[in-house]
């Protein structure tokens, strides 16, 4: 205890003469003062930055392309980072990276080197997928010196000289010459799984109506293609693919068949011709008027039912010039009939009609002086006299 207090009481008077030391030389050191302290900040703060320097210096390392020192980066991290985006830049969106391998390999080491730049995450990647050189073969398209050509591919003189032994200057169009052009550094090897989806075909499945003509189908049910799910083992070298492994599959839809009916009705032409309209003749077929006439004109008031003369198909339905609104049905047999002037068309193109069906009302569209119906039957092709198959 005594000797605790002994040591104390000597600490404490020994600081006391420290302080007032100082203090005395603060007091006589007058402007020198300030510049003494100025400079023990300055060695005290020196030791620090040069520690800091040092230890940054430390952090950093060499990256090896195959067994050659390249370049170096801030940090272990940034190089991992690095290897990350070489990784996502070959990588096909959505997979997932089984394996990567790099020709020539990169690797790492703590950095000795005073001399070189560091290079940041972005930089060290354009250098490595763009810093690279490879023979490539030039055509002159025009005469041109070589030192020009060995401008543009970024060469020396002696570069090129050396790649091409029977060099000529200047070079003459169409001279051949292998030249070095900016490739990778790097080749890379990439093993991933991802997942691909494909259609599976719908079925289509027919069904008799025995209210349809033969050959008339109509869609009843829509088909939907089916889903299968693949997982897929694919290997790329620089981006293309050298194998491609379905390792499962699943199907994760099933296809929706289609389903047409199929009309079974015995022919719609009954190859026979009945009146088109109810009405009178008001114009026959042959000469009219300084021109011939290719039909007759049946009249009646406007809304009167215009129907099939025998079964078929439409093939035209809407406006036609002169004929107004006009119907043309196709007999399937070599015969064709035509209703124009019509004040109302009915029926569509391509649908299948029966003898007697109506397919519109009479008018008075197109060249016509009054409601009526122009009737026409052509036989392979042309025109004949309606009145010989019916008569008004």
């Amino acid at each position: 205890m005594i000797l605790e207090s002994w040591m104390k009481m000597r600490y404490e008077m020994k600081r006391a003469y420290v302080t007032a030391g100082l203090a005395v030389a603060l007091a006589f050191g007058g402007l020198h003062s300030t510049a003494l302290a100025a400079s023990a900040q300055d060695i005290a703060a020196r030791p620090a930055t040069e520690n800091a320097t040092e230890a940054k210096k430390a952090s950093e390392v060499t990256v090896y392309v195959g067994d050659n020192p390249t370049f170096r980066m801030q940090s272990q991290k940034d190089y991992e980072a690095l290897i990350q985006k070489l990784q996502k830049s070959f990588q096909t969106e959505g997979s997932e990276i089984v394996n990567f391998r790099l020709e020539p390999a990169l690797s790492v080491k703590d950095s000795g080197a005073e001399e070189g730049d560091v290079k940041t995450v972005d930089e060290a990647f354009v250098l490595l997928t763009q810093g690279g050189r490879e023979e490539a073969l030039y055509v002159a398209e025009e005469t041109e010196s070589l030192e020009s050509i060995a401008k543009r591919f970024k060469m020396t003189l002696d570069e090129i000289k050396a790649l091409n032994e029977n060099w000529e200057d200047p070079v003459t169009k169409g001279t051949k010459l292998v030249v070095l052009q900016p490739a990778p550094m790097i080749k890379a090897e990439i093993e991933e799984i991802a997942t691909t989806v494909t259609d599976i075909p719908f079925a289509t499945v027919t069904k008799e109506d025995p209210e349809r003509f033969e050959n008339q189908k109509t869609v009843e049910q829509a088909g939907v293609n089916g889903k299968m799910e693949s997982r897929v083992l694919t290997t790329k070298v620089d981006g293309r693919i050298v194998s491609s492994v379905t390792e499962d599959s699943r199907m994760s839809a099933e296809p929706v068949a289609e389903v047409v009916l199929v009309g079974t009705k015995k022919g719609a032409q009954t190859n026979s011709f009945i009146h088109p309209a109810v009405g009178r003749l008001t114009s026959p077929y042959g000469p009219r008027w300084g021109r011939f006439h290719y039909g007759i004109d049946v009249a009646n008031c406007v809304g009167t039912d215009i129907i099939a003369s025998d079964g078929g198909v439409i093939t035209r339905a809407g406006r036609a010039g002169t004929y107004g609104n006009l119907v043309e049905i196709d007999h399937q047999n070599g015969y064709k009939t035509r209703y124009a002037h019509l004040s109302r068309v009915d029926v569509k193109v391509g649908d299948m009609v029966g003898q007697g069906q109506s397919v519109g009302k009479m008018g008075s569209t197109g060249r016509s002086t009054g409601p009526h119906l122009h009737f026409e039957i052509i036989e392979n092709g042309k025109n004949i006299n309606p009145a010989i198959h019916v008569q008004y």
